[in-house]
């Protein structure tokens, strides 16, 4: 392929551009910009100055001002886009376009969840010659430079992007292009979801800072009761210092003494009561450092506009930033709940459901296997039915800490757990949670056999796929354990994708996708959300028809409530 330079043209007078536009008419169009900043989802923050439109197929580049786009930004909403990273480019112009674009960096990932997925990336890969972005559009400093310069880069990745679309357009059957088709509408629901906000109640966040600084100060006068002197949040420290107080630290692969958590958890399990003090410490100042202390300063006007990562994780799930909403606290009783409390919508009502169970019943429905199917359509407890069957009992005569076992199991073996993680999750020696895991294998032998098969078959081909074709490639140094995980979290995840889609469409305003929850501005549309959850992962896919997907519906004021 020939990749010479693109040619920019400023466009002066929008008929100029009507008139490509009518040459071009049954061509895609690539969409790119170059803005003063990467912030561009909060209200007043960073923006497009200059946009760059060429015709996939033609090196000619269509350069606008912010002015001059304002002019034509009908006409570009109605036209079929492409762009890489274009849900950027959507908040950096407030474009809605009429049909979902076109994106070459969720194709990409679409095919190979683990591949890097920059645009320069893409142009080594394929040897085309491509432009360095410039120092000062790496800074946000694209108004000290020369207008012709920034459209020659602008053109260059415009250019780049069309030969990427028509690169992945050449594969059978279009490629990844046409088989992730349904993420482009999740790009669309996600950009409306990031623009809506997220309310956050700053005195109830004060309110709480203050209980969790005192928490934490109370934890370390506890530390230094004790005589430790040096920094808890060092483990090279609190290791020299545990070490001195005659506690024996198993060693990292580097040969350092380790203090990570489930290490100190195990001391703490065992009745070590420095190691308790240390864990409650470290978790307070995870939430300050996390939370407390950074969420007003992201606040805009009482807003706060998370970045969802849909391309970032192994599994197709979504990941969060700026701030990281997934990791508020969820387990840890009325300190969790206190944290929900202090997110809201701009309405100051929220609604929503959150699916139940919803990877075990993906891996029911895959594997086939009885003991869960059986469970799922009685309406029974899957876990007490799990271990009912693994120690020959009646479900009646179930103890709460077998059920608690058995949910170890059963969502931890999804995730590739082995006997030594289970160990710490049961607070039980090894040789108990291999007997456990044991039990559990012979207890439900079809899922057993389904997953075996799935490791099998990833050992040989180092690839594997959830239900919609997404597919996570290993390479050759790398374990296959989590390939059941990429297709039953996977999967899952695919699920809750048609799900936000289904809710956006239906117009009930998303603002957080957590996990398997999704939560609505709007009061009282707990019960539609949850239909709307249920029958989009029903629809899915038909190799889960086996399932019923509930989903569980919640509303109030706040996240809690839901």
């Amino acid at each position: 392929m020939n990749d010479t330079l693109a040619t920019p043209v400023w466009i002066q007078d929008p008929d100029d551009f009507y008139k490509a536009v009518e040459h071009c008419a049954d061509t895609p169009w690539v969409l790119d910009t170059e803005t003063d900043g990467l912030r561009v989802r909060q209200p007043g923050e960073d923006k497009a100055w200059y946009i760059g439109l060429m015709p996939v197929g033609l090196k000619t580049c269509f350069i606008f001002t912010r002015s001059m786009f304002e002019r034509v930004r009908a006409a570009v909403e109605d036209l079929d886009l492409v762009g890489h990273n274009i849900r950027f480019d959507m908040h950096a112009l407030n474009l809605v376009p009429r049909r979902a674009p076109v994106d070459t960096m969720v194709a990409g990932y679409f095919g190979h969840t683990t591949r890097r997925l920059s645009l320069d990336h893409f142009a080594r890969t394929y040897g085309w010659s491509k432009i360095k972005t410039p120092d000062k559009i790496k800074q946000g400093r694209i108004l000290e430079m020369d207008p012709h310069a920034v459209a020659v880069y602008l053109a260059d990745d415009c250019l780049v992007t069309s030969f990427l679309y028509q690169k992945m357009m050449q594969l059978p059957h279009g490629g990844s292009i046409k088989k992730a088709e349904p993420d482009y509408e999740v790009e669309v629901a996600v950009h409306a979801m990031e623009a809506r906000g997220v309310k956050l109640i700053e005195s109830r966040l004060r309110a709480l800072g203050s209980k969790i600084h005192g928490l934490a100060n109370d934890s370390l006068v506890d530390l230094r009761s004790q005589g430790m002197t040096g920094d808890p949040n060092s483990p090279k420290q609190v290791a020299t210092w545990l070490m001195s107080e005659g506690r024996r630290l198993p060693l990292t692969e580097k040969g350092n003494p380790s203090t990570a958590k489930m290490v100190l958890q195990r001391m703490a399990d065992n009745g070590d009561s420095l190691a308790l003090i240390l864990l409650e410490y470290r978790g307070l100042s995870k939430l300050i450092s996390a939370f407390i202390d950074p969420l007003p300063r992201l606040a805009v006007a009482g807003m706060l506009y998370p970045q969802v990562k849909t391309t970032r994780t192994k599994t197709g799930r979504f990941s969060y930033a700026e701030p990281n909403l997934q990791q508020i606290p969820k387990r840890s009783g009325s300190l969790a709940k206190s944290f929900r409390q202090c997110f809201t919508s701009s309405s100051g009502h929220v609604s929503g459901a959150d699916y139940s169970q919803v990877e075990l019943r993906v891996a029911a429905a895959l594997s086939g296997e009885p003991v869960l199917l059986d469970a799922f359509r009685d309406l029974q407890d899957p876990h007490a039915e799990v271990a009912a069957k693994m120690l020959g009992k009646r479900v009646e005569a179930v103890t709460p800490e077998e059920r608690f076992s058995a949910k170890a199991v059963n969502f931890g073996i999804l995730n590739g757990m082995g006997a030594k993680r289970l160990s710490h999750e049961l607070k039980s020696s090894y040789d108990e949670a291999a007997r456990f895991l044991s039990d559990y294998r012979r207890g439900l032998p079809r899922l057993t056999e389904w997953m075996e098969s799935i490791w099998r078959q990833a050992e040989v081909d180092a690839v594997v796929r959830t239900l919609a074709g997404r597919t996570r490639v290993f390479s050759p140094d790398e374990s296959t354990r989590s390939a059941i995980s990429v297709v039953v979290q996977g999967t899952a995840a695919e699920l809750m994708r048609r799900a936000l889609v289904a809710v956006e469409n239906a117009e009930l305003q998303p603002i957080l996708v957590v996990h398997d929850e999704i939560v609505c501005d709007g009061f009282d549309n707990g019960e539609e959300v949850a239909r709307i959850m249920r029958d989009a992962a029903n629809e899915a896919f038909p190799e889960l028809a086996t399932v019923d997907f509930v989903a569980n519906p919640g509303q109030g004021e706040t996240w809690a409530d839901v």
